[in-house]
């Protein structure tokens, strides 16, 4: 079977580091990660984190922030873009803050299942999984 991690905010960050220890897992979506803050809310492990969410170079990523994020300046989003392999696909939505985000997230995680994994629709996705090559 195959897994997909969506995570939010804290979980952002702790989803990406596990999908390097999960073999099944096909990809993952850090959504808000609170980066300014990494130091703090994982305890000095951030940039632990940080290396294992780049350790699968073959995993699709989606990776989004809002202009206003209260926790995430853009400057630290796009370092961490940057560390990053590909593929991946980063966005920046123009002044949502950490907690309007949301609002947003239903399109930008279709649009990202159905061209990463190369399926016509989420009910594929949900029945076959990934159709793109490993």
């Amino acid at each position: 079977s195959q897994m997909l991690i969506v995570g939010y905010s804290y979980g952002s960050m702790i989803g990406a580091a596990a999908s390097a220890e999960i073999p099944q897992c096909i990809g993952y979506a850090a959504i808000a990660p609170p980066l300014g803050y990494a130091s703090a809310l994982y305890v000095l492990s951030g940039s632990k984190l940080r290396a294992a969410a780049g350790s699968r170079s073959n995993l699709p990523k989606l990776l989004v922030v809002g202009t206003e994020d209260q926790f995430c300046s853009e400057s630290s989003f796009r370092s961490f873009e940057n560390d990053l392999p590909e593929p991946k696909q980063a966005v920046v939505l123009q002044g949502v803050d950490h907690f309007s985000l949301y609002r947003q997230l239903p399109k930008l995680l279709t649009n990202w299942v159905l061209s990463a994994f190369n399926v016509g629709s989420l009910q594929e996705f949900a029945q076959h999984g990934s159709k793109a090559p490993s």
